[in-house]
C-alpha cells in the first residue's frame, strides 16, 4: 500500500508497465480470446462477519491480535490476498493450493499514472489467470486512490479528480465494456481514502465522500472494501482524532455495502502518523481505540417523571459516535425491591433523552444507559435518581349549596316560590 504522498518518485508512464508484460510472466495469454471469465458472485456483506475481519490495518507482518492485519504479500491466514499486477506463477501456485480466496490486482495504478483503459486489460488478463487456477476464487480491481497531485500539475483541481478515485473507475469500468462487450468480473470494488484536501476533523465531508464511492460501487455490480483510510494529514488534539476515529469506525460497520475497512496503519510506515502499535508493539491510544472503540459511558443520567403517570431518562454524551440502549426498573408500590422492567434503544446516534413511557401509579422508577453498536455493547452507566409516579389524585367534591325549588298551586293561584 502506497500513501498517496509517498509516490511522487514512482509516478510511471502506462507505457511501461504494458499488458503485454503479461504474456511474459502468463505463458499463453497472447492465445487468449477477449471475452470475460466465467462469473463469480458478488462478496454481499455478512452481518456474521466479526469486528476484527471487518476492521483490519495494514502491516509488514501478519498479526490476529489484538488487531489482525492485511499484508503486502500472499499468506494463508488472510482472506483477501495482496497480489502484483500480474499474476505471477507463485501467486497461481497459491490460488490452487488455496480455493476461495479473494485475490486484489495491484495498488493503486492511478497513482502510478497507468491509463485507465490499459488497467482494464491488465485486470482482464489476472482474472483469467487467477481464475483459470482456481475457479472459484474472488477477484477485485485494484484500490483507487482519493483525488491528489499524483500524474497531475500541483495547483489543477480538475485533473486530480479526472485522474482519481470515481473517475478513474468509471473510465476502468467503460473501457473494459468497450474492450470486451461485458462489464468486468468483480467480486468487490476497493477506493482509499485518507481525508486528503478535506477539511481537518470533518467526518461528515469524509463521509459524504465514501458515501458516493460505496453508491457508486454497488451500482456497478458489487460492494466496496475501503481498501486504506486514516486520517494521516490531520494533525488535530488526540481527544478530539479519537472521537473522530469512533464516529468513522460508527459509520463504517454500519453500512451494508461496505465489505471491510482497512486501517492506515498497524505500525509506523509511510506517512503514517497515528499507527496503532508502538514500536515495542504495545498499543497506541490509537490502536486501543481501534481494538475496542466502546469504552464510553454517559454521565449525569436522570429520571425525570411527569404529571400524567410517565417518565423519561435523560443523560449527556461523552461520545457521538454511538446509539444508546436505556434499561429501566421499576419498584412496585408496596415492594422493597426493585425488578427490570422494560429495555429501549435508540437507532442512531446523538440521542441524549428516550420518549416517555408511562408507569403504574405509585411505582418508583430507576434506570441506567449504555452505548451498544452492531458488533457490541458498552459498560452501563451508573444507576439514575429515583422517580415517584405519583398516585392519581383523589376525585373533589364540589361544595354544597341551597337550591331554590318552586312550588306549583292550583291553577289561578300565583306561583310561590318556596324553600
Amino acid at each position: 500500500m502506497h500513501h498517496p504522498k509517498s509516490l511522487r518518485s514512482k509516478c510511471v508512464r502506462s507505457a511501461m508497465i504494458p499488458a503485454a508484460l503479461l504474456c511474459a510472466i502468463v505463458p499463453g495469454c497472447a492465445d487468449q480470446q477477449p471475452t470475460s471469465p466465467n462469473p463469480v458472485p458478488r462478496a454481499a456483506r455478512e452481518n456474521s462477519v466479526p469486528f476484527n475481519k471487518f476492521f483490519v490495518s495494514w502491516s509488514e507482518s501478519f498479526s490476529s491480535s489484538p488487531i489482525q492485519t492485511q499484508q503486502f504479500a500472499l499468506d494463508a491466514r488472510q482472506n483477501r490476498q495482496f497480489a502484483p499486477f500480474a499474476a505471477t506463477e507463485e501467486v497461481l501456485a497459491f490460488a490452487r493450493a488455496n480455493p476461495g480466496r479473494i485475490y486484489f490486482d495491484g495498488d493503486e495504478p492511478d497513482q502510478w499514472c497507468i491509463a485507465a483503459g490499459d488497467y482494464a486489460v491488465m485486470y482482464h488478463d489476472f482474472v483469467g489467470a487467477i481464475r483459470s487456477a482456481d475457479p472459484t476464487a474472488g477477484v477485485s480491481p485494484a484500490g483507487f486512490a482519493e483525488p491528489n497531485v499524483h500524474c497531475c500539475p500541483e495547483d489543477d483541481e480538475q485533473c486530480m479528480v479526472q485522474r482519481h478515485s470515481i473517475s478513474y473507475a468509471e473510465q476502468f469500468y467503460n473501457a473494459y465494456v468497450q474492450r470486451y462487450g461485458v462489464a468486468p468480473t468483480v467480486t468487490e470494488w476497493r477506493f482509499h481514502d485518507f481525508g486528503l484536501k478535506l477539511p481537518e476533523g470533518d467526518i461528515e465531508a469524509w463521509w459524504s465522500r465514501v458515501d458516493r464511492l460505496a453508491s457508486w460501487s454497488v451500482a456497478h455490480g458489487a460492494n466496496m472494501v475501503l481498501g486504506v483510510w486514516g486520517f494521516t494529514g490531520w494533525h488535530e488534539a488526540e481527544a478530539s482524532f479519537q472521537e473522530h476515529l469512533k464516529q468513522a469506525m460508527g459509520r463504517l460497520m454500519n453500512d451494508p455495502r461496505i465489505n471491510e475497512a482497512i486501517y492506515w496503519s498497524h505500525e509506523h510506515l509511510i506517512n503514517s502518523v497515528r499507527p496503532l502499535v508502538n514500536p515495542d508493539g504495545s498499543l497506541t491510544a490509537e490502536g486501543r481505540t481501534f481494538a475496542n472503540p466502546l469504552t464510553d459511558i454517559p454521565t449525569r443520567v436522570t429520571v425525570a417523571g411527569s404529571a400524567n403517570g410517565s417518565a423519561t431518562l435523560q443523560w449527556d454524551n461523552t461520545t457521538w459516535a454511538w446509539p444508546i440502549e436505556a434499561e429501566f426498573w421499576v419498584k412496585a408500590r408496596g415492594s422493597n425491591s426493585f425488578v427490570y422492567k422494560f429495555t429501549t434503544r435508540d437507532a442512531g446516534p446523538g440521542a441524549a433523552q428516550t420518549s416517555f413511557d408511562r408507569f403504574e401509579p405509585g411505582d418508583s422508577v430507576n434506570a441506567r444507559v449504555r452505548y451498544y453498536n452492531r458488533f457490541d455493547q458498552a459498560a452501563w452507566s451508573s444507576f439514575s435518581n429515583t422517580a415517584l409516579i405519583p398516585l392519581p389524585e383523589a376525585p373533589k367534591k364540589s361544595a354544597s349549596r341551597k337550591t331554590s325549588r318552586f312550588c306549583f298551586l292550583p291553577i289561578g293561584i300565583r306561583s310561590q316560590s318556596c324553600d
